[in-house]
């Protein structure tokens, strides 16, 4: 499986799993992540090689050594292009932060991020602070594929996957920062291709489970799948349009990789089928369509859409 810079495989990996059933190839398959984040150089670590070679060679010199460092330059682009602001970034970290706080699972449960307390955060490379980055953490996530067949004598409510897309642009993994369509998250190919196999729109979606690397990967992923133009953005991503149960697009209602917990985003697809069964924490009324980004700005990145019965 192809995890791309981090999490771009999350939905890749679900729709290699669907494309197994379909395929007659498997019964039932297992779609996990899990993470042990000290023994592969994660938590704070910098590099341990003693040399540089590559495409590193152009970049590490310079200080640019983190995905913090890597990602905020796309978003700086993004910014000075589109005139996307800070308040924007901010509003999905506070999202965030609420939804959190009414799931007992999330790790910053108990811990809630008020304007004043994001605006004092330490700055980590511009134009991200603490809060507009992701949680490193150990644990687990998994999920269970079966036939729509089978899923409907199964305890659970099925959760339906009406579609799953993976890849990137063209050329967007050009080494060195060289990639024609920089200021991107990697899904203005790809999301129109999830819409088409869904046989859904932007306007049917009820709720979204973005990964957040950073915050301004999300803007981007927002602005991409079509719910909101650039000009629109700092209007539309807003804190009381993405809050759960009552703003246009709720978003990453368990907390995501900023408030509940850091597995590569697959937290956010078992949150995407809790919403269409009617169980999560921060409930989207009537939710019918829920939406997974896996990945924004890594290559590949990976999407899907998950619907109740009635969308069949």
């Amino acid at each position: 499986m192809q995890w791309g810079g981090g999490g771009g495989g999350g939905s890749a990996a679900v729709a290699n799993a669907a494309a197994a059933i379909a395929g007659g190839l498997a019964d039932c398959v297992v779609v996990f992540r899990a993470l042990a984040q000290g023994q592969f150089a994660r938590f704070g670590q910098g590099p341990k090689s003693s040399g540089v070679s590559g495409d590193p060679a152009y970049t590490i010199p310079y200080g640019v050594m983190s995905p913090a460092q890597m990602f905020a330059m796309r978003c700086t682009r993004h910014m000075h292009e589109t005139g996307v602001t800070r308040d924007t970034y901010k509003a999905i970290s506070l999202a965030t932060y609420y939804h959190a706080q009414n799931n007992p699972r999330a790790v910053m449960h108990g811990r809630p991020l008020s304007p004043e307390k994001y605006d004092q955060a330490r700055w980590i490379v511009e134009p991200y602070q603490l809060y507009d980055c992701c949680m490193e953490n150990d644990g687990a996530a998994a999920m269970v594929l079966v036939s729509a067949e089978r899923a409907r004598d199964m305890q659970q409510t099925p959760a339906y996957l009406l579609g799953a897309a993976a890849g990137s642009e063209h050329r967007n993994a050009a080494p060195c920062h060289n990639a024609p369509l920089y200021a991107t998250s990697s899904f203005t190919s790809l999301a129109p291709r999830l819409y088409e196999m869904a046989g859904v729109s932007a306007e049917d979606v009820d709720v979204l489970q973005s990964y957040e690397n950073f915050t301004g990967g999300v803007v981007m992923s927002i602005i991409e799948h079509g719910f909101c133009s650039h000009e629109e953005a700092n209007q539309f991503i807003s804190y009381d349009n993405l809050v759960a149960p009552s703003g246009k697009l709720p978003l990453n209602t368990s907390g995501g990789n900023l408030a509940e917990c850091y597995m590569h985003g697959l937290e956010l697809i078992v949150e995407a089928v809790r919403q269409i069964r009617g169980e999560s924490t921060n409930q989207v009324p009537g939710a019918r369509v829920s939406m997974v980004t896996s990945g924004p700005m890594v290559t590949p990145v990976s999407n899907c859409i998950f619907g109740s019965e009635e969308t069949l």
